[in-house]
Parts: structure tokens; C-alpha cells; sequence
């Protein structure tokens, strides 16, 4: 009924007369989250919820009903070679085509006019999204816009100086400053230096230098604004995930550790953090008051921030991510599996804050490593074109495997989602496949997350 082929992929719509729909509008990664949105939005307003997933993700099997692929660039790619490609879309980009599409909107303007109303679950919060703009239409997240100003790593600088450990930084207007900056403080900055955009994340827009010479490598460079800060060495990459209420109400879940790959590239993370206890209670600390300091700006919903702790065990704040990131949804499960069964998830709490500027009663920190439970995380990217020769199909839910583990006595299980399939080619940059192991060890969780990304490094032929 509403596959247009002018703006959409793929489409598998089958609605239900007795079930309420809300929309997901984000990659494909974040889609697992919808079933703890689900489930909050019946408890709240009663009924069944359903969720119709609106992504970019060019797949041969998606994991539920109800999904749209949205994708110029891959359609662009199939049309001028007839190959189906996997590849990412820059968000604000996917955002914007979402809400021009004819097809979403009349499906938005049929959802609203069934129900009264239709919520809009998204990974991002983004200014691009114009869809959650229209009459009858709820943002479960953040507003958009405050959500983009926060992303800007030079406003959380000078936002948050003073209230957390920052790096050493300087401002440069323009690639001239770049250089001139760079030169002065590398006599002093001898570990190295660190090189960003305003607008930065999991390694895109950012690099590390060691000395002025590296920096005519990284050419040509944008005329654009940067700023470097000095690169400290340090062991451990710890990130906080939390929620904003308001600027006195804020949830802090868990810390796990990120794997970090070339001095800035984010691939995963572990939990529960090798960081010793009091140096767990002052990454919670500092966390908290980047959360009020976003409180107080208007941010409402769930946030990630990221540290680096050195050799000597001082910390440091990285960066602030404004949107949901890489751990929330093992970090709902780790909730879900430590605390009491009527404890709100975090899904119910961003509902809380977005509707209601606060949290929900019942809500519990957890302030230990949980006896029994650990889990890892690895995203697959490929630096070149490859070609998939086979499908890895996801077998279980990743709910599941906390549950087995934390609940059934399973030792340890490993699984890989989000596998494009079969003769995919897959762009730079973008995902092969997400590795998750859950297990009462770290033994056994580090030799599933190895044979994972064994098995996704087999499965594909790099293309000359």
C-alpha cells in the first residue's frame, strides 16, 4: 500500500487492526532498543505497541515486520551497477530524506489520524528530522536541536570547563591557525596531539599527530575550524551511559570499557570496567554533572560520556555524545537482569523525561560489577570495498543472551547481528557485522568476541 518506489528501498508493511504503531528512525543497529519501547508504552498507556523501523540499512533479512529502507546512495549504486550495496548515509542526510519521503508521511498521517497520536523513536535527535514536527507527532528523545549544539565538541569545552577534568585544548579558526597551533605547542605536547572537527565520532573527523610533519600528511584539509588538545597516554577508555530528567534529576546506568582502536577509532566495549571502585565513583561524578549541565540547556533523554584515565589514575573528560550510543542497549539489558522486575528500563525513563521533565519513581543505580555477568562488544567496519560471500544470520536475540546467562546457567554465548547477507558489497566505512558475547567470565567472553570476528573476516572477499 505504501511502497513508493520513488523514495523507498524496501518495504514489508502489514499493520494490525488491534495493535498501536510508533516509528524507529535511525540504522539498524539501534533497531533491538524498540522492544524495551514497546514494552513502555503499553505499560504507560495500556494496548499493544508495535514498531515500524524506518532505516538505511540494505539487508537480505531484517530481524522484524514492519520495515522501510530508506537509501539514495544505495539506490544510486544499484542503478549504475545493479549490485546491492551496504552502505552508511550521514545522518542528518538519512533525517532529511526520511521526512521528505511521500511514503513515511502518509504513513504518519495515517497512524495519527488511527490513533490520535504517533510517537517517533529515533537513535539521534537531529534538526533534519522534520517528520517529528507534524501535528499529532511525539519526539521519545531529545530536541533536536539542542541535541546538535551539544554534539559540537568545541561548545562542550567551553560549556563544561570547570566543571570536569578537561585536556589541555586550543581553538583554531582556520587550517592556518591549524598549522601555527600545532608548532607551538609540540615542544611541549610530546606524547602527541590530538586533532578535531567541531562535529566528530568514532574516528570520522578526528586523528592523532606526533610531531608538525604528520600533520602535512593528513592534507588536503578543510577550511574549516578545528581544535587540538594534548594527547595523554592512558590504558583505559571508560564510558558512562546516563539520562537527563532535568537539571537536578540524573540517572547514571552503568560504566563499561571502550575498545579503542588506532588512538580514536570506537569498536566495542566491555563491561563491567576494570577501573578500580573510587575511580568508577568519580567517572559517575563527573558524568552527573555533564548531565546537568545538559539538563540545563534543555537536553532531556539518555546520553553518553566518555573519559580517558591515565597511567598515574587521573581522569579525564573526552566527549559528550548527546544520543544514544554503542552500549545502550547491553546496558538495558544489564538493568534488566540486576535490578528488581518493576524497576524502569531506560527506555521508560527517556519516555519520563522527554513527556514529563522528570524520572519515574522506582528508578535504581547499580553501583558494582554484577557477580556473574560480563559482556563485550565489537563493531566490524571494513576500510575497503568488500564483497560478502555468504550470510551470517542472527540465530537469537540479544535480550536472550543475558537472560540464558544471568538466569539459565548458560556459560557463555556469542552472537553476530546485523550481517548484510549474502553477495552484499559493502562500502568503507561502513558495517559488516556487530559481535555481542555474554558470559559469567572474561575468558570465555573474549574467545567468543575472537571466533565472531574470525567468522565475519571469513565471510567476505576484498575487491580489487
Amino acid at each position: 500500500m505504501f511502497s513508493d518506489r520513488e523514495d523507498v528501498l524496501f518495504s514489508d508493511l502489514h499493520l494490525k487492526e488491534d495493535t498501536f504503531y510508533f516509528l524507529y528512525v535511525g540504522e539498524i543497529k539501534a533497531d533491538c532498543l524498540n522492544q524495551f519501547v514497546s514494552e513502555t508504552l503499553g505499560k504507560i498507556h495500556g494496548g499493544r505497541f508495535e514498531c515500524i523501523s524506518i532505516v538505511p540499512d540494505v539487508m537480505e533479512s531484517y530481524p522484524h515486520r514492519n520495515i522501510l529502507v530508506i537509501n539514495s546512495l544505495a539506490r544510486n549504486l544499484y542503478t549504475r551497477t545493479s549490485r546491492k550495496y551496504s552502505c552508511r548515509m550521514k545522518a542528518g542526510e538519512f533525517a532529511g530524506e526520511v521526512s521528505r519521503s511521500a511514503t513515511v508521511r502518509r504513513l504518519a498521517e495515517m497512524l495519527i489520524a488511527r490513533q490520535g497520536r504517533l510517537y517517533i523513536h529515533v537513535y539521534e535527535s537531529l534538526p533534519q528530522l522534520e517528520l517529528a514536527q507534524m501535528p499529532g507527532a511525539f519526539l521519545l528523545g531529545p530536541e533536536g536541536s539542542v541535541a546538535s549544539i551539544w554534539n559540537n565538541k568545541l561548545y562542550q569545552l567551553q560549556m563544561l570547563s570547570g566543571q570536569v577534568p578537561l585536556m589541555d585544548y586550543r581553538i583554531c579558526r582556520n587550517v592556518q591557525e591549524l598549522y601555527s597551533s600545532v608548532e607551538s605547542v609540540s615542544p611541549e605536547w610530546t606524547e602527541g596531539i590530538f586533532v578535531s572537527r567541531p562535529y566528530s565520532a568514532a574516528g570520522v573527523n578526528s586523528f592523532i599527530i606526533r610531531s608538525p610533519g604528520e600533520l602535512l600528511d593528513k592534507e588536503p584539509l578543510n577550511q574549516d575550524t578545528y581544535f587540538i588538545s594534548r594527547y595523554v597516554p592512558h590504558d583505559l577508555d571508560p564510558t558512562v551511559l546516563g539520562v537527563v530528567g532535568n537539571e537536578d534529576d540524573v540517572f547514571i546506568a552503568a560504566i563499561a570499557d571502550q575498545e579503542i582502536e588506532n588512538g580514536n577509532s570506537f569498536r566495542g566495549s566491555a563491561f563491567p570496567s576494570s577501573l578500580s571502585h573510587k575511580e568508577q565513583s568519580e567517572v559517575r561524578e563527573h558524568a552527573r554533572m555533564v548531565g546537568r549541565a545538559l539538563g540545563r540547556s534543555g537536553y532531556r533523554g539518555i546520553f553518553g560520556c566518555d573519559f580517558i584515565v591515565d597511567h598515574q589514575g587521573r581522569i579525564f573528560f573526552v566527549e559528550v555524545n548527546a544520543r544514544k550510543q554503542g552500549t545502550t542497549m547491553e546496558m538495558c539489558c544489564t538493568l534488566e537482569n540486576a535490578l528488581p522486575k518493576d524497576t524502569p528500563s531506560l527506555m521508560e525513563m527517556e519516555y519520563h523525561a522527554v513527556v514529563h521533565n522528570r524520572l519515574p519513581p522506582g528508578r535504581q543505580e547499580i553501583k558494582e560489577a554484577i557477580q556473574g555477568l560480563c559482556w563485550r562488544t565489537y563493531n566490524f567496519k571494513v576500510d575497503r570495498e568488500v564483497v560478502t560471500n555468504y550470510f551470517l544470520p542472527m540465530d537469537e536475540d540479544e535480550r536472550d543472551l543475558f537472560r540464558q546467562v544471568r538466569q539459565e546457567g548458560v556459560q557463555h554465548k556469542m552472537i553476530i547481528v546485523e550481517h548484510p547477507g549474502h553477495q552484499r558489497c559493502v562500502m568503507p566505512g561502513s558495517f559488516l557485522g556487530r559481535v555481542v558475547a555474554v558470559a559469567t567470565n572474561r575468558e570465555d567472553m573474549d574467545r567468543d568476541i575472537s571466533l565472531g570476528k574470525f567468522m565475519l573476516q571469513e565471510s567476505i572477499t576484498i575487491r580489487e
